[in-house]
């Protein structure tokens, strides 16, 4: 990140529980309503190029916006200065460690079903980034910001300790007669007769102490696993990697780290680390940087990370498919991949049709979408793009996951009618949708007094709502889709 200027520096934004702090060391959530302020001149500021209308009470300058529905890179220009800072996942619908699983997940059974997938082409694990993965790199570039924010609190801060050291010094400037001047006076034979420079005892401030010596460490080391980072063939990974590092690199020639010296081989989780509010949330980062090193296919899967739903979409996805996979009902797993002359990719993205084949003529899509001239099922107004759905001859059955309406699910079960009503099978001219349901990341004890989740609305409606909880047990969803698909 640039060097902030004094026209960023100005600028502060009220966090509740922080109070006023810098707009771009701030921690912004995504579709959260926030106030600047600034003193003196008013600055020209815009969000996404779009500019912040600011409004004079007493001496200050406040602006109001609210953060995008989507978490992500945020490109804010101050007085044309660029900046970038991070809008976080809201916490009441999914975490940072939930979209660190789903990455995983996505992964891991993009790699379960390549064996069915009938094709012959070996699966690349990229060679020699074996030790890298999209999840990893998912994990630094979505908390960067935060690890950031950590250092400049040690920094502000560190560890330090007095130590006592043996210096010389002018006799004259000896305060008091210390036990190790005299030892060395009798030592060195000198009388009544004092020379001009003697042994003394001062203190010194030191920082070069064991948790800040694993805390170099964990740099350098990351310095080392961005410059793999650099060599993917993936550019906007090539530019964010080289960004990190030219910051982790600042950090380590700061005033703070060059006397310290640098931790070898292991290193232990002490009292400090464990205690230190700071000092502990250093620690977790770095122990869960390391906890996505596993072997998996890598940048070879080009997938998106801009956007929470965006990815809650692709997870649910292949939460089906590994559902159905585990029950013992996929044929093949072809149409979730494409081949080139570079490898294989997994397939999952908008308006690509991803696909699996089931038994009994089943088929079970990602994106699929229908219009007035498509063959077996089409619709007579709009192009419509449902998520997921099963298509068979009879019929179609939808899924729509939406993580952002835990609590609006009544208005996204209406919009679940265009699919019903606006999808028809043309041989019969009947309509098309069976069933129509939402996933949604609702916690159980809010689902639980919510009809929509229940049993006897879904049989009698056919259409409600399924909790799809990344990390959460996930036996009902189970349940409910293979009684979904044996009707």
């Amino acid at each position: 990140m640039e060097q902030h200027n004094s026209g960023a520096n100005m600028l502060e934004v009220w966090d509740v529980r922080q109070g006023w702090v810098p707009l771009l060391e701030a921690f912004l959530t995504e579709g959260t309503e926030y106030r600047i302020r600034c003193q003196g001149k008013q600055p020209d500021v815009r969000i996404h190029g779009i500019p912040l209308p600011f409004y004079r009470n007493n001496d200050m300058s406040y602006a109001d916006f609210i953060t995008s529905f989507q978490s992500g890179v945020v490109k804010i220009s101050i007085n044309d200065q660029q900046y970038e800072t991070y809008i976080y996942p809201d916490d009441r619908k999914l975490t940072m460690e939930q979209f660190n699983r789903m990455l995983e997940e996505i992964l891991e059974e993009a790699n379960a079903c390549y064996h069915l997938s009938g094709l012959e082409t070996k699966v690349s694990t990229s060679g020699r980034n074996r030790d890298i993965s999209w999840t990893q790199w998912s994990y630094i570039d979505q908390t960067f910001f935060q690890l950031r924010q950590i250092f400049l609190k040690i920094e502000r801060q560190p560890f330090r300790r007095l130590e006592r050291v043996s210096v010389m010094m002018k006799r004259e400037k000896v305060r008091h007669s210390e036990q190790m001047t005299l030892r060395w006076l009798d030592s060195k034979g000198y009388g009544e007769k004092i020379p001009g420079h003697v042994q003394n005892e001062k203190k010194l401030e030191t920082m070069d102490l064991y948790e800040n010596q694993v805390l170099k460490q964990q740099l350098q080391e990351l310095y080392r696993l961005l410059g793999k980072y650099e060599t993917v063939e993936h550019k906007g990974v090539v530019k964010k990697s080289a960004k990190y590092k030219g910051t982790v690199k600042r950090w380590l020639n700061s005033s703070f780290l060059k006397e310290v010296t640098e931790n070898k081989g292991h290193y232990t989780i002490t009292q400090k680390f464990r205690k230190h509010p700071v000092y502990h949330l250093w620690y977790q980062w770095f122990d869960q940087l390391y906890k996505h090193k596993q072997d998996s296919l890598g940048f070879d899967y080009p997938i998106s990370l801009k956007d929470t739903f965006q990815l809650y979409e692709m997870w649910c996805f292949m939460k089906i498919v590994k559902i159905f996979r585990e029950a013992g009902l996929v044929l093949h797993t072809n149409g979730l991949y494409k081949t080139s002359k570079d490898g294989i990719f997994l397939n999952l993205a908008e308006n690509k049709e991803s696909n699996i084949q089931l038994l009994s003529g089943l088929s079970l899509f990602y994106q699929r979408s229908y219009q007035y001239d498509t063959k077996k099922f089409f619709t007579f107004t709009q192009k419509m793009i449902p998520d997921i759905v099963i298509e068979s001859e009879a019929g179609i059955i939808v899924f729509d996951p939406k993580y952002r309406v835990p609590t609006n699910l009544g208005t996204a079960l209406g919009e679940m009618h265009k699919y019903r009503d606006g999808i028809i099978h043309r041989q019969t001219g009947q309509r098309a949708v069976k069933e129509v349901y939402i996933l949604t990341p609702t916690k159980a004890e809010q689902a639980d007094g919510i009809r929509y989740f229940q049993e006897k609305y879904h049989e009698r409606f056919g259409m409600g709502a399924i909790q799809a909880v990344p990390g959460e047990a996930d036996d009902e969803m189970k349940r409910k889709i293979v009684t979904i698909f044996r009707r």
